[in-house]
């Protein structure tokens, strides 16, 4: 009988663990499992900066290469798909001696498409978007112009925008990012159209 006993309480002891970490893990699988259900929809920030290149036939003609920089609000539906607003700015110096910068104001916004993998921490996007682009240069004198002076420009033109870009994963809520886009802006006459190429930081909010 006391044999028994002293086989059966190490018996008895182990039952008991087995399912105290049955019910651990069980708990964990399903924390795990609610926690991925809540990675998205998601809200997202982006500060970015990099360089913008004027295109022919008209921008490259009276503008060189400069600066952006913006900020991205992101609003990420599912694994795949999210849609994203921008407000960047952009600024070039002239190619007419002692002409002002000449500057963009960009508000856009649009779908992003993403190509992902569960176990990479980075990830493709591809995005497309539509909006306003505001044009501003002070006004100057410019020695070759017949009227000597040249009055100062602040229009607003729609424009549409497309390109694709590239994230990685830092931590849960830090990813770093770059992308190059192609941007349109539709003019009486025609278009204005120039590159730009900027990399960030982006901080999610889950």
């Amino acid at each position: 009988m006391k044999t028994f006993k002293l086989l059966a309480a190490p018996l008895i002891a182990l039952i008991f663990l087995v399912n105290i970490s049955d019910a651990q893990v069980k708990s964990t699988a399903t924390t795990t499992t609610k926690s991925a259900k809540n990675t998205f929809p998601n809200v997202s920030i982006s500060a970015y900066g990099g360089a913008i290149f004027p295109l022919p036939k008209t921008l490259n003609q009276t503008f060189k290469p400069g600066g952006t920089v913006g900020v991205d609000l992101g609003y990420r539906i599912n694994r795949e798909v999210g849609l994203y607003g921008t407000f960047g700015y952009y600024f070039m110096s002239s190619k007419v001696t002692g002409a002002p910068i000449g500057s963009y104001l960009e508000f856009s916004g649009g779908p992003r498409y993403y190509f992902t993998h569960r176990k990479l921490k980075s990830s493709l996007f591809f995005e497309g978007g539509v909006g306003a682009y505001n044009f501003r240069q002070n006004s100057y004198s410019d020695p070759n112009d017949p009227n000597g002076v040249i009055q100062q420009i602040d229009n607003t033109r729609a424009g549409i925008n497309g390109g694709m870009g590239a994230t990685l994963g830092i931590s849960k809520e830090v990813d770093l990012m770059v992308k190059g886009k192609y941007n349109v802006i539709f003019v009486p006459n025609g278009s204005s159209s120039f590159i730009n190429v900027v990399g960030g930081v982006t901080f999610t909010l889950r």
